[in-house]
């Protein structure tokens, strides 16, 4: 039995439809940005009190083991304060929205302006950052730990940090611990060092560390806790070309203790330290000579302002360290 074929198909219609269109963008992937919220204090600058901000700290005193005769008191003694200053600079962006795709786009283009504006905001807070951690680590010996030719961060060099922040007395952060923020291939380095005592050898020997190797670290972008380490994977850190040699790709990794880097921040004024950070959104309804027509419907902007500057070094050393090192996963 045959059968004849319908006389009305799709390519019979003009008026058939050629695409249907998902009226949601597809979610963009992004980079957790964990400079600022994980390894800064912030210290919000006041309103109408300037732009540069300046923070002191008092040298210890050594012990005093001197005797003194009786009757006579010893020489008083002095106090010895330093300095670091910061300036509070300008950052910011913004989107204008058009009255055609305000009103006939197939999505509302306030949100994924919104949404891309708050990336765009976060990752910049996160990469100041960083170039301030690399402008004063440059400026700072004690503060670099570098990795030669095929040296890669393994748990020795974790430990090294540790003991260094500890025997220099830089408090732990608000947890107890350093926060070390670092690159994912830097991570699989750690974690893959089976060496004695490496965190792959210890890890195996507890039943959560060895959930922990098998699951992997997917969930959430921190590794883990390490050697007074809580570990925090991104992959917004910064890298150095020709390093540690010409034609390699060095990764830094970042370890910070308590108040060891500043930030200064204008009272009131929210600086974005997620990509969730609260654009400003405007809808436009009254014409002007700028915009006579209402051809732009809406404004999303954002506007922050950020200084970030190195403790005051009262012990002869800096709050934190940078290690960098070539990786093996690229």
């Amino acid at each position: 039995m045959s059968f004849l074929p319908p006389g009305v198909t799709s390519g019979s219609l003009a008026g058939f439809p050629l695409i249907s269109y998902w009226n949601t963008a597809i979610m963009e992937w992004q980079a957790n940005t964990p400079a600022l919220a994980e390894l800064c204090d912030f210290k919000p600058l006041p309103r109408r009190s300037g732009r540069a901000q300046q923070f002191y700290g008092q040298r210890p005193f050594t012990s005093s083991t001197q005797t003194i005769s009786e009757g006579i008191p010893p020489s008083s003694e002095a106090l010895s304060q330093v300095t670091s200053d910061v300036f509070a600079d300008e950052f910011g962006n913004w989107i204008g929205i058009s009255n055609i795709v305000n009103m006939m786009f197939i999505n509302d283009g306030v949100s994924d302006a919104t949404r891309n504006l708050a990336y765009q905001a976060a990752l910049s807070g996160n990469q100041l950052a960083f170039n301030a951690f690399d402008t004063d680590a440059t400026a700072n010996a004690v503060a670099r730990i570098d990795l030669g030719d095929n040296e890669f961060l393994l748990s020795s060099t974790l430990r090294k940090t540790e003991a260094q922040l500890v025997g220099n007395n830089v408090p732990p952060r608000d947890n107890g611990m350093y926060t070390t923020v670092l690159t994912s291939f830097m991570s699989y380095d750690l974690i893959s060092d089976n060496t004695a005592g490496g965190w792959t050898d210890v890890a195996k020997r507890t039943a959560g560390g060895y959930t922990a190797l098998v699951d992997g670290q997917v969930r959430s972008f921190q590794v883990g806790e390490w050697s007074g380490h809580r570990i925090i994977r991104t992959s917004t850190v910064s890298t150095f070309a020709n390093y540690p040699s010409n034609g390699k790709t060095g990764y830094g990794a970042y370890t910070m203790g308590r108040e060891a880097f500043l930030a200064s921040n204008l009272t009131g004024i929210e600086v974005p330290k997620s990509p969730s950070f609260n654009v400003m959104v405007q809808p436009l309804t009254t014409p002007d000579l700028s915009n006579p027509m209402m051809q732009t419907r809406c404004i999303c902007a954002y506007d922050f302002f950020l200084g970030l500057v190195g403790r005051p070094n009262t012990n002869g050393t800096s709050g934190y360290r940078r290690v960098r090192g070539e990786v093996s996963a690229v």
